[in-house]
């Protein structure tokens, strides 16, 4: 999942830099190829390990007692350690170019928005909508899984995607974010617009908590009292 988006976001970045005209319609190549490799990972891992791809999804899961708070280290730990892997993989895949723009590319930044309130709302909201749809699909069995998550991924990324990149995943931004500090032996990722770092790799953990919220305390809870109002058929016998 890391390498299919990450790799089309360096391949975009360094065509912008030429000037080339096939980086034209970069927000929306962007965004379905996030979405896309989110459907890669649900299809390879899903059934190993539910897909947990996101430690905000992971820790989401585990409030929503879907996921047993024993494993969620390891899930994070995993999650963290892969997006390092991937990072580290795509910049060994554009090694002749990266250094056009730079491995800061693989991370978000301010883009749209300025504000530390906008830019908090911007991630908040990426995984907050994220979540419902999670929920929504786990709950409510809609298929394809894969599909409909990484379609919905698109939407959000694509849609929200030029305020502040909407990472909604704190490993994939903030582990390509060290992966670029390593390569450039500085903390420059780090520094680039301000503290903003802080926000993808913290916002989206509430984001997600209220996403699950919500869609317990309220969609769930009225799926509930829908299935138990509707009263089953009877059928009545006639006794001669």
């Amino acid at each position: 999942m890391v390498i299919i988006a990450k790799s089309a976001g360096v391949s975009l970045a360094v065509l912008s830099a030429r000037d080339d005209p096939a980086a034209t319609g970069s927000l929306l190549t962007n965004g379905l190829s996030a979405g896309l490799g989110v459907m890669v990972g649900i299809l390879v891992t899903g059934n190993a390990s539910g897909a947990h791809m996101n430690p905000c999804v992971s820790v989401a899961m585990a409030i929503w007692g879907r996921l047993r708070f024993s494993a969620l280290p390891a899930y994070i730990l995993g999650q963290f350690i892969g997006a390092a892997a991937g990072s580290a993989l795509v910049l060994f895949l554009f090694y002749d170019t990266i250094a056009e723009v730079g491995p800061e590319v693989m991370t978000s930044y301010p883009g749209l928005a300025k504000g530390e309130v906008q830019l908090s709302f911007d991630q908040g909201v990426a995984t907050f909508i994220l979540l419902l749809v999670v929920c929504s699909v786990e709950d409510q069995g809609h298929t394809p899984p894969a599909l409909l998550v990484g379609l919905s991924v698109a939407t959000i990324t694509i849609t929200m995607g030029a305020n502040a990149g909407a990472s909604m995943n704190p490993a994939v931004d903030f582990m390509p974010r060290v992966i670029a500090a390593v390569w450039r032996m500085s903390f420059s990722p780090f520094h680039k617009g301000g503290k903003f770092w802080l926000v993808p790799f913290l916002v989206p953990y509430l984001g997600a908590v209220i996403g699950v919220s919500v869609y317990s305390l309220f969609i769930q809870r009225m799926r509930q009292e829908s299935l138990i109002t509707k009263k089953p058929k009877t059928v009545k016998f006639i006794n001669n």
